[in-house]
C-alpha cells in the first residue's frame, strides 16, 4: 500500500534532487565507457584503460549509493524500488510528470550505458580469443599442424608448449 508523506512537496524536492543526481552520474558513467570503447578500439593503451576502470569503478558506486538513497525514499511511502513499479507510480499522478520525464531520460541512459558496457565486453573478449591464438601459433600449438622436428631434423608428432624462439 502506497502512503503518500504528510510532506508531498518534500518528497517531490527529494526525488527530483536525487534523479538529477543520478542522471548526472549516469552521463558521467556514460562518457568514460565511450572513452573505454575508443581506448579499446584504438588507443590500445594499457595505463589509460587502467585509469578508465579505476573511474567506471568510481562511477559506479556512486550510482549505486544514489539508487540505494532512492530506493529507501521509495520505501518510506510503501513502494517497491523495481523500476516498473516507479514508473507506474509516477504516471499516475500529474503533479510527477516533470519527474516522470527524469525518470524516463534516467531509464533510457541505463540502457544505452549497459549497451556500451556490453560492447566494451564483446571487444575484450575478442581481444582476448586473438591474443590466445597468437600465442598458439607461437607455442606450435595450432590444430592445423603439429608436426615438430628433433634435434636431427626428423619429425615428430609430439604437442611441445616451448615457444618457437626456444626450439
Amino acid at each position: 500500500m502506497i502512503v503518500m508523506p504528510v510532506d508531498q512537496s518534500g518528497f517531490q524536492r527529494t526525488l527530483f534532487s536525487l534523479l538529477n543526481q543520478e542522471l548526472a552520474s549516469m552521463y558521467e558513467l556514460k562518457q568514460v565507457l565511450d572513452q573505454e570503447t575508443a581506448a579499446l578500439t584504438y588507443e590500445r593503451d594499457g595505463k589509460h584503460l587502467l585509469q578508465l576502470v579505476s573511474t567506471k569503478d568510481e562511477k559506479v558506486r556512486t550510482l549505486k549509493q544514489l539508487e540505494l538513497e532512492r530506493n529507501q525514499l521509495f520505501h518510506s511511502i510503501g513502494l517497491d524500488g523495481h523500476p516498473r513499479k516507479i514508473t507506474d507510480f509516477l504516471e499516475s499522478e500529474a503533479m510527477f510528470q516533470p519527474i516522470l520525464q527524469l525518470w524516463q531520460q534516467l531509464l533510457d541512459l541505463t540502457t544505452q550505458c549497459q549497451e556500451s558496457n556490453r560492447l566494451n565486453g564483446t571487444i575484450i573478449k575478442l581481444d582476448h580469443q586473438h591474443l590466445q591464438q597468437a600465442l598458439g601459433l607461437l607455442r606450435a600449438n595450432s590444430l592445423e599442424d603439429h608436426n615438430n622436428y628433433d634435434p636431427k631434423g626428423q619429425a615428430t608428432t609430439s604437442n611441445s608448449s616451448r615457444l618457437l624462439g626456444q626450439a
